[in-house]
């Protein structure tokens, strides 16, 4: 397993992240919010000088963090808007998702980036869960086989991504659609503090049993790529899922990673930790002791 880390979970600005990630000893990054705006919209002088930047410093991209179908309604009418100012993202309908798609690809192409993060479409704040039910899943299926055709023609892997914010929060409902897909170039990008933090009530019961070591057993095969952050839950709070440090949170790591380990999984690590710059270098450190 190698390891990896969001640039700007440790510093906005690229250069600095990149320079702060490299004295941790860490050799791969992985590209979101860059230059003030999300990968896929970066222009090719922009993606130069992220080159440019990744040879300075020693830097491999582990993936690109692009936001396709993220901010993107899934039905006529729904109403999407964005859990955070500061996640930027592309807008618009599905082709216009699909256009960023080719981009994007394109761009992980020049940077020698294995693979290409897509989202399966964010819940919409003015249509009731649960969501991921079957008509969600056609619906889904139809766009992310336009979706694996883009993939197939550029020749890039695009891993899907099990989003709380999306209608498949959990990896059992993103290993159904890979399987409803059926491309070679579709495939998971899965994070088990995901899965942990959906919202019960707006998942079908269908796909509440699996613990995140069973998710892990069963997705592996098509996993392309892992995120890495950590929850504990604090009932009182009006959003009880609350990011924390690596290790200090309620998610049994070592007991995720053993699963892993043990099942032969040698792509990527790569944390999203949510928490300020200083907490994403500690969670730097703990997960290089948790392997």
């Amino acid at each position: 397993m190698r390891y990896s880390i969001i640039t700007d979970q440790v510093d906005e600005d690229l250069e600095r992240a990149l320079a702060k990630i490299q004295s941790e000893g860490l050799r791969e990054v992985e590209l979101h919010n860059v230059f003030g705006k999300t990968i896929e919209q970066c222009d090719d002088e922009e993606v130069e000088r992220i080159r440019t930047l990744l040879k300075q410093y020693g830097m491999r991209v582990s993936s690109i963090a692009s936001t396709i179908f993220f901010l993107c309604p899934l039905y006529e009418g729904d109403q999407v808007s964005l859990f955070n100012p500061s996640f930027y993202t592309i807008e618009g309908d599905a082709d216009a998702h699909l256009e960023y798609a080719r981009r994007a690809c394109r761009i992980a192409k020049a940077l020698g980036a294995p693979v290409v993060r897509a989202f399966p479409f964010r819940a919409p704040d003015n249509r009731k869960g649960p969501y991921g039910t079957d008509e969600d899943f056609e619906r889904i299926v139809a766009q992310m086989r336009r979706l694996a055709a883009i993939a197939e023609e550029e020749r890039v892997v695009i891993a899907i991504e099990n989003c709380p914010y999306s209608h498949l929060p959990k990896g059992e409902m993103t290993l159904k659609l890979w399987k409803a897909v059926q491309s070679d170039w579709i495939r998971l990008l899965w994070d088990p503090a995901n899965s942990f933090r959906a919202e019960i009530k707006q998942v079908p019961g269908q796909y509440q049993s699996w613990t995140l070591e069973e998710e892990a057993k069963r997705l592996l095969p098509m996993i392309a790529h892992i995120h890495i952050k950590d929850y504990s839950i604090d009932v009182s709070q009006a959003k009880p899922f609350v990011h924390e440090v690596l290790g200090q949170g309620d998610i049994d790591f070592p007991a995720v990673l053993r699963v892993l380990k043990e099942g032969g999984y040698t792509g990527a690590l790569s944390l999203e930790p949510e928490v300020d710059a200083e907490g994403a270098i500690e969670c730097i450190r703990q997960l290089k002791a948790m392997t």
